[in-house]
């Protein structure tokens, strides 16, 4: 509630003000009626967001009906907080909210396109990797002479460890196991530091979209050690993992925050994971063509993702 309070009337493109706002959890019947019932008449307020899913609307339900009659409008936070911010409202969130929203079940239709643009697309970015490889090998070997490639683990679809190929932009393979011996020995390549940029570092990745183990857009796919730290830290944690990850999602184009790479951040990942819900709930083929033509763009313009 703050969030939405604080961004609606601090930004003049909404076309809406709030004039107060109530914790339900710190306040009786009465007093609802005293702080929103009467200022709604007094303030002519015209629209009302409220948690429907919080228990203690119930007993008040009776005062709000009434005000329908007044010709004020109700619309669920939830969606309200969505429509604002791209993202899932984590507080709010109970398990009534995933039976309503989360389904893992087939959508031939959308799966099939899906599948048809990872094709599509991946094709095209292949014959580029394929001209630009020659260039980035004898760019690693001069550097230092290390291999071209790594390979690495991450947790994709159903929990299942689905092996990645990425670039080497670090002076060896850490495999993920971050926070223990050897850490400080590591350190980005300059060669490395211009692949990360540009995401070169990620195009060979492809080869696991045609394969299936991901696809161009979906929930970026994280290391099984992270993975089993956050299941026990973040509630709702492996409900991202109910489809399949992507090279690019709605996290990586909408959140401003740092983005948790490879290293422990739960705070950081609480937010990601408010993103791949939103995604998660309202993917659709117009959302996936929206987030790759905004994943391209970011590519073009040459900047981290």
């Amino acid at each position: 509630m703050k969030e939405l309070f604080n961004e609606v009337n601090g930004n003049p493109l909404y076309s809406i003000h709030f004039s107060s706002s109530v914790d339900l959890d710190k306040m009786d019947d009465a007093g609802f009626v005293d702080e929103i019932v009467s200022k709604a008449y007094s303030d002519e307020v015209s629209l009302v967001a409220i948690d429907l899913a919080n228990n203690k609307v119930e007993p008040i339900l009776p005062s709000l009906y009434n005000l329908i009659f007044s010709k004020i409008q109700f619309i669920d936070m939830h969606k309200l907080y969505e429509d604002i911010f791209n993202r899932v409202p984590l507080s709010l969130l109970k398990y009534n909210w995933f039976l309503e929203n989360i389904s893992a079940s087939s959508r031939q239709t959308y799966d099939g396109l899906k599948r048809l643009m990872d094709i599509v697309l991946s094709i095209p970015l292949l014959v580029v990797l394929i001209i630009i490889y020659p260039f980035i090998f004898i760019a690693i070997k001069l550097e230092d002479g290390g291999p071209i490639f790594i390979n690495q683990e991450r947790i994709g679809k159903g929990n299942k460890i689905v092996k990645i190929v990425k670039f080497r932009s670090m002076t060896s393979n850490d495999n993920g196991q971050y926070g223990e011996g050897g850490k400080t020995e590591l350190r980005v390549t300059k060669v490395g530091a211009f692949l990360r940029k540009s995401r070169l570092d990620e195009f060979p990745q492809l080869w696991n979209v045609i394969h299936g183990d991901l696809s161009l857009i979906g929930p970026r796919p994280e290391l099984p050690s992270l993975v089993k730290l956050y299941n026990t830290e973040i509630p709702y944690y492996n409900v991202r993992h109910l489809i399949k990850p992507g090279l690019s999602g709605w996290a990586q184009i909408y959140q401003e925050t740092s983005h948790p790479h490879h290293s422990e951040a739960v705070l950081e990942t609480k937010e990601k994971l408010s993103y791949d819900l939103y995604y998660i709930k309202n993917r659709s083929f117009l959302l996936d063509l929206k987030i790759a033509l905004r994943t391209i763009k970011t590519l073009i313009s040459r900047v981290g993702i």
